[in-house]
């Protein structure tokens, strides 16, 4: 049995997405988040952030179209950070391959000498896995194509929209109605970040059936 966006009244998250100006985890230039409240999408944002230096590698380009002419005139991490704080800080947080994202945000906040924000988070990209079975890909594309989901990808606020959409689906599916209950479900350990550290998150060291899956052809987003 499947439990409706209005049921889901404990489900609140932000979902932020990165994209980055070259292989470094730090040179972030842009910034999507979308806020879920009681499993429904409230709000959206995006930022471009001129990185420090600002350098941009023409595969990054290539990825995003996002070019150092573009972002010249935005704001540093530090400045653009101010707006941005409230939204992470003692919040549930998710990204798509978080790895990436919950990286990229450390070594920023480490280059500007800024304080880690206290949250927890989950990782879209490990809960579909375990979420669905048999799919060929669980990128943030194929599954956007699979459920249904419009996305640009690689421009970070809509990113973030589509990894919101796909945490939401997955909960729906699962009968999971509270943020909390995202990592007993589905049999993966919650990452944190905190004022001087941070836990990864990753699998739980238990039995298989500790993750629930459900076929393939499940039904497309709602």
């Amino acid at each position: 049995m499947l439990i409706g966006i209005n049921q889901l009244s404990m489900l609140n998250f932000v979902a932020f997405d990165f994209e980055t100006a070259n292989l470094q985890r730090q040179s972030v230039c842009e910034m999507g988040i979308a806020v879920v409240e009681n499993g429904q999408i409230t709000e959206t944002r995006s930022w471009r952030i001129c990185p420090t230096p600002n350098l941009f590698h023409p595969g990054n380009v290539r990825v995003h179209g996002i070019t150092a002419n573009d972002v010249a005139e935005s704001p540093k991490f530090d400045t653009m950070w101010a707006e941005a704080k409230p939204y992470f800080e003692h919040a549930n947080v998710v990204a798509h391959n978080a790895s990436f994202d919950m990286s990229c945000l450390r070594h920023v906040l480490s280059q500007y000498d800024l304080a880690f924000p206290t949250l927890s988070y989950a990782c879209s990209l490990q809960v579909a896995r375990r979420a669905w079975t048999g799919f060929r890909s669980y990128g943030l594309g194929p599954l956007s194509q699979r459920f249904g989901i419009d996305l640009c990808h690689h421009a970070a606020e809509s990113d973030a929209i589509a990894c919101a959409q796909i945490l939401v689906k997955a909960c729906q599916d699962h009968i999971v109605n509270d943020f909390s209950a995202i990592g007993s479900t589905f049999g993966l350990k919650m990452g944190k970040l905190y004022y001087g550290g941070y836990e990864a998150a990753g699998k739980l060291p238990s039995k298989k059936s500790r993750s629930p899956q459900i076929p393939s052809s499940r039904g497309s987003w709602l």
